[in-house]
């Protein structure tokens, strides 16, 4: 007897089998799972882990792999209707970071020992974050495969996730960098100039620039409108981010002369222009993805005379909120134009150089560049 169950252990083929009779399937055939070994007690070991998992109904499969696991979770996380990037992030992290590593061990066999091995071995190459994602792939999957009854406990939840390597802080441009950047923008020759000027004078995120339309823009009043980002389902980050922004003359000259630039590229497209009322897109229509205004921003922040791998456009926003602070604005009045929920946001992540007592957005932006030029 193993347990409660009726079990056999016999020689066979030079080794040791071990079975446990468990009655008959439902088309007759005995149901006796089977555990091979080289010796008698390693067979009477397996049987013993095998009557467990029956107790506590967990149908192991010995091919089953923490690459399978992690695969069957990826797929139904993706059919649950969660954001197609968040989804691309998982999938990312899982094929480069876990699977490589620990993806051909059965999950049956997983310790605590090799998860915490192999997170200790990926902490030199990913940001702490990135490697809490990853160790959160691999406690996600396995806890799906526990619900299933494929693993009877989550080894993952049992170890910590290290501290991985410092990620890369974002910073802000300096007012004389900014200065020279806008100078650079506000070419007729750049289009994608006024993408970077109104980032700048606005503190508008990534995402919500990729999608704003025209009909959110009433050049009359200088007035923006953000209603919507590049997120999924279209919505904004927070609900404070859904916010009507005053924007500086110099972004109000530059979405005028856009505006006219971007009319010329539709009558030359004629019906191959695909029109989604975007302010910024293609000059054939097509909505810009990040990496389009990742290359098209390092292109102009190059010829600028900056340096493109120090840069990325998210950094314009932090240019934002640095120089509004610098020129007094207070946190209270930065955070309601940037859409943060509180000053603690804006004084932890967008903490360059910040400074209490204000005045108002487009207008104090109106007063910095301009002063700028009159002096340079």
């Amino acid at each position: 007897m193993i347990g409660k169950y009726t079990a056999s252990i016999y020689e066979e083929d030079g080794g040791w089998t071990g079975a446990i009779s468990l009655g008959f399937h439902p088309n007759g055939k005995r149901n006796r799972p089977k555990r091979k070994g080289k010796t008698k007690t390693e067979v009477k070991d397996k049987l013993r882990k095998l009557a467990e998992e029956l107790d506590k109904s967990v149908k192991t499969d010995r091919n089953y792999l923490v690459r399978d696991a992690v695969q069957d979770w990826l797929t139904a996380y993706a059919k649950s209707g969660k954001a197609p990037a968040s989804v691309d992030v998982y999938r990312s992290l899982a094929a480069h970071q876990l699977i490589p590593f620990i993806g051909r061990i059965r999950l049956k066999n997983l310790t605590a020992d090799a998860v915490e091995t192999w997170l200790n071995g990926r902490a030199p190459h990913l940001t702490s974050s990135s490697l809490g994602l990853v160790h959160s792939v691999l406690k996600r999957s396995i806890r799906r495969a526990a619900r299933h009854d494929r693993v009877g406990r989550n080894v993952a939840e049992l170890v910590d996730t290290p501290d991985g390597k410092p990620g890369r802080k974002s910073r802000s441009l300096s007012l004389e960098q900014a200065t020279a950047l806008l100078a650079e923008a506000s070419k007729p020759t750049q289009r994608f100039g006024a993408y970077v000027v109104l980032a700048i004078v606005s503190g508008l995120r990534t995402e919500e620039l990729r999608t704003l339309k025209w009909s959110d823009v009433d050049l009359k009043k200088a007035t923006v409108y953000v209603l919507r980002a590049d997120r999924h389902r279209g919505e904004t980050k927070t609900s404070l981010s859904r916010r009507g922004l005053g924007i500086a003359d110099m972004a109000v000259d530059a979405l005028r002369a856009y505006k006219k630039r971007q009319a010329a590229e539709k009558l030359r497209a004629g019906d191959e222009y695909q029109d989604n009322d975007l302010v910024f897109c293609h000059d054939d229509g097509r909505p810009y993805t990040r990496q389009h205004v990742r290359h098209r921003f390092r292109m102009l922040i190059k010829a600028a005379k900056l340096n493109p791998a120090e840069w990325c456009p998210r950094e314009l926003r932090h240019t934002f909120v640095s120089i509004m602070s610098d020129h007094d604005v207070p946190m209270e009045k930065i955070s309601i134009l940037v859409g943060h929920s509180s000053t603690k946001i804006t004084e932890t992540v967008y903490r360059h150089q910040l400074k209490p007592e204000i005045r108002d957005g487009a207008e104090h932006m109106n007063d910095i560049f301009t002063r700028k030029t009159k002096s340079a």
